[in-house]
């Protein structure tokens, strides 16, 4: 195996530059070597990492300040409206809208597109309310009960607009997000009927079948009068599927 060898006539400068220090200050003094030598892509490199740095702060400032004025002009309209309780929903969508694409940050928009779709339902406008839920209920990121409420909210409205394949999703939604959250068991229990109900509805029976089954087999130690509701529900629906055989 070839060696290392030094040049002939090579001083021990020529082999290690740095032969009287050690640990950190060796370290540092290669360290600041390498980067006299290069320097230009030194300088490149903490150029680009400032820029980025600045866009990201001024984003984050934007964002900040894009909120703050969104909420005043929120409150300056629901002042507005409670003094003038009779105006229309359609001017009341407007106003919305027009904060909507004026202003924009995470929470705002979320806030936004829950009155908005709130809004759009009661003026009939169904497809486009549940649009505004399913987003909303996408951009958060925390609380599964909120998350899961959106989206049953807007098979609500999907069902409402006759969408039956897209209502049957956002159940679905609901129910997964649900599924492991023992302290809303009546909420779990309806999300899974509706989704069955619409599983059935759509000709997907054994599906719907394993999904009412789970609403009776619900461990509740004082079930509430909502959960013996929805829970005679199941079993009719179940009674029924099995006489269709």
């Amino acid at each position: 195996m070839k060696r290392f060898e030094p040049k002939t006539g090579a001083s021990i400068q020529d082999i290690d530059p740095y032969p009287g220090l050690t640990g950190a200050e060796r370290f540092f003094a290669i360290l600041f070597s390498k980067i006299g030598e290069n320097k230009k892509q030194v300088l490149f490199g903490i150029g680009v990492l400032f820029l980025t740095v600045v866009a990201v702060v001024s984003w984050n400032e934007y964002r900040a300040e894009q909120f703050r004025k969104g909420t005043l002009a929120i409150e300056k309209v629901e002042k507005e409206l409670a003094l003038s309780p009779m105006t229309e929903i359609t001017d009341k969508i407007k106003k919305y809208e027009s904060i909507a694409s004026s202003y924009s940050s995470p929470s705002l928009d979320i806030r936004l597109s829950k009155t908005l779709g709130d809004l759009y339902a009661k003026n009939g406008e169904y497809q486009k309310a549940a649009e505004k839920l399913e987003f909303a209920g996408k951009k958060i990121d925390e609380l599964p009960e909120v998350k899961a409420y959106y989206f049953y909210i807007a098979g609500n409205y999907r069902e409402s607009a006759n969408q039956l394949a897209e209502a049957e999703s956002d159940y679905g939604v609901s129910v997964s997000l649900l599924s492991s959250r023992k302290n809303v068991a009546g909420f779990y229990a309806w999300s899974l009927y509706q989704a069955g109900r619409l599983k059935l509805q759509n000709g997907k029976k054994e599906e719907a079948v394993d999904l009412l089954k789970k609403v009776l087999d619900q461990d509740i130690a004082s079930p509430s009068e909502e959960y013996k509701v929805v829970r005679e529900l199941a079993t009719y629906l179940l009674l029924k599927s099995s006489q269709g055989n």
